[in-house]
């Protein structure tokens, strides 16, 4: 199938760049993998990640990791983003409809591996076990990959930041939606100074809406030309199983400045209670209501930051392990006002 598309580029320089692309290519599906695009739903009051398979006809929520290849002139538009109708028939069981008429966006998270925090990942591609995957910085320092939003293309370069991104697209007043946005990979200045260097790269994202607790964060795996289907292969399994430690995702950062500390802390106690809550509110656990389970998800994580959390390991998977959190010191304790939640509690009880 032919696609015929012009990009305009703005480069999120200091100054600016505006520049017009014409590109005429072949673009095909993923020879190497189904057709399966991101789904997004809601659970609750979070948004919710899957997989929307159109060569199988399935759609399941669960998925967090999607793996594609670049064509011959560095752009791919798949996976695309997908969301079912209020009264689809393949609807995921305890999965609702995105409300009607509402941007669905993203934010690219940063990662940590072996200690390294990126927003995007580089590895040469020379191997076909996670044994041999090792990640690492972009090959040079102008290398970009660009996500086209529906009005803005937006990249990372990988620095240590969040990059927040644009829309993906609108729903349809039914909470539907389907949309296929394109994915650059620059090596500079559209690589006028020669082609990227082949390999896999990788970026991390968020899916966003008003309203709704952001997604946990998914993958992007992506091979160039060059690479092989075994290091494309290893490099889905590797993030696969590190999905859950790559990204930061906290469950008790209620005010959402990547610190779960005394200040959400306070979130929780002047929440106490609250129905219908969200993760902004003070809801870690995402039942809907501000209890004692949010306090011990908040105990917990008390510490984690964007620098602190561990992250993930080159050429090694995961293993269970039980973890040591320190607890807060009585200090601390004290200065968060526990004597004024214990009134509090007591009021509410009685």
């Amino acid at each position: 199938m032919f696609y015929l598309f012009i990009i305009t580029r703005i480069r999120s320089r200091p100054l600016g760049v505006v520049l017009a692309l014409a590109i005429a290519a072949v673009v095909a599906d993923n020879a190497h993998a189904q057709h399966a695009d991101v789904l997004v739903q809601t659970l609750g009051n979070r948004l919710a990640t899957g997989s929307a398979d159109f060569d199988s006809g399935s759609w399941t929520l669960g998925r967090r990791v999607y793996s594609s290849e670049f064509g011959s002139n560095w752009s791919v538009n798949n996976p695309g983003f997908n969301a079912l109708a209020a009264t689809s028939p393949s609807m995921p069981a305890g999965a609702s409809r995105l409300p009607g008429n509402t941007s669905l966006a993203w934010d690219f998270m940063p990662m940590k591996i072996d200690g390294v925090l990126q927003n995007a990942f580089y590895w040469d591609g020379a191997g076909s076990t996670a044994a041999a995957v090792d990640f690492g910085a972009l090959p040079g320092p102008d290398y970009e990959i660009a996500l086209y939003g529906r009005n803005a293309p937006v990249a990372v370069d990988g620095a240590a930041s969040l990059v927040a991104g644009d829309v993906i697209d609108v729903t349809s007043s039914s909470g539907a939606l389907h949309s296929h946005r394109y994915l650059y990979l620059d090596s500079g200045n559209q690589n006028a100074a020669g082609p990227p260097v082949d390999g896999i790269y990788l970026l991390s994202l968020r899916m966003k809406m008003n309203g709704y607790d952001p997604s946990q964060p998914i993958y992007m795996v992506l091979g160039t030309p060059g690479s092989t289907l075994a290091a494309l292969q290893a490099a889905e399994s590797w993030v696969t199983a590190w999905a859950d430690e790559l990204a930061p995702d906290f469950d008790a950062d209620f005010n959402g400045d990547w610190v779960v500390d005394g200040s959400d802390f306070l979130v929780w106690q002047r929440n106490f209670g609250a129905t219908n809550a969200r993760l902004v509110l003070g809801d870690a656990d995402r039942d809907g209501t501000v209890g004692a389970g949010d306090l011990a998800a908040w105990r917990e994580e008390f510490g984690l930051s964007i620098d602190s959390f561990a992250g993930a390991v080159n050429g090694t998977l995961p293993t269970p392990a039980v973890s040591v959190v320190p607890e807060p010191s009585g200090a601390v304790l004290a200065l968060l006002g526990i004597s004024a939640l214990a009134r509090c509690v007591r009021m509410r009880l009685h």
